[in-house]
């Protein structure tokens, strides 16, 4: 799918914007990616996370898509 990019997101920002409860940790997966569809106003397409910065850094590499809000 052309028209892809990414923007970086972390579990705490998300929590907050969505006043879910405090001790909502998200089950320990704190550094997220939304995949956007640039072709439709950046909506959002998928979102996906790791409990790891590696994790995500690596699916970044992978994907090859850019990102938005680095």
């Amino acid at each position: 799918m052309d028209g892809l990019a990414i923007e970086l997101v972390m579990w705490e920002t998300v929590r907050s914007d969505c006043k879910y409860p405090i001790e909502d940790n998200n089950d320990g997966y704190i550094y997220g990616v939304y995949l956007l569809d640039t072709q439709a106003e950046n909506e959002t397409v998928d979102v996906n996370w790791w409990n790891t910065p590696e994790g995500r850094n690596k699916y970044i590499k992978t994907c090859g898509h850019p990102i938005i809000n680095d």
